[in-house]
């Protein structure tokens, strides 16, 4: 089988953004074997779906809109059962996330919170891709960034992290 140009092109964007897309996985699902597998089950998704991207230049927007709806469908699925064990999955990915004071209070977040915080700060998706991704009105992401801002400051003060 032989790879088109729009395939290698699908490829090299994924291997570019896979940390983000990770993040904000792990910003919603909030375990890394999760997150990892949004991660995958996006790859293979866009790779899928690829005839309907009509402009590479909207790639970010459209795989996140993507990976987001995964990681909804992997959260509820996990609702339904309940793990046998708490079980925690080292990578290298989390020790660079984990190991930051500002990346720790994100998680502390709830996930409307966290999901838009992410995408905004972490992945420097504008509010309108935000909106859209998300299917939310841009006042509804405008007023959880501003909410979500509030809380961390809440946060990082009562851990001493800021001074008020």
């Amino acid at each position: 089988m032989q790879v088109t140009e729009r395939q290698e092109k699908l490829c090299n964007l994924i291997r570019e953004y896979r940390l983000g897309l990770f993040r904000v996985a792990k910003g919603i699902l909030r375990n890394d074997a999760d997150a990892e597998d949004a991660v995958s089950e996006t790859t293979c998704k866009a790779f899928a779906n690829l005839d309907k991207l009509r402009n590479f230049a909207s790639f970010k927007p459209w795989v996140m809109k993507i990976l987001v709806n995964e990681a909804y469908a992997i959260a509820n699925k996990r609702k339904r059962f309940e793990p046998l064990d708490d079980i925690t999955v080292e990578d290298d990915n989390s020790k660079v996330i984990e190991s930051h004071e500002l990346w720790d209070a994100v998680q502390l977040l709830s996930a409307e919170f966290r999901t838009v915080t992410v995408l905004f700060y972490y992945e420097d998706i504008s509010i309108k891709e935000i909106s859209e991704i998300l299917n939310l009105p841009q006042g509804t992401v405008n007023s959880r960034l501003n909410r979500s801002r509030e809380k961390l400051r809440s946060i990082l003060t009562s851990k001493g992290g800021l001074n008020k």
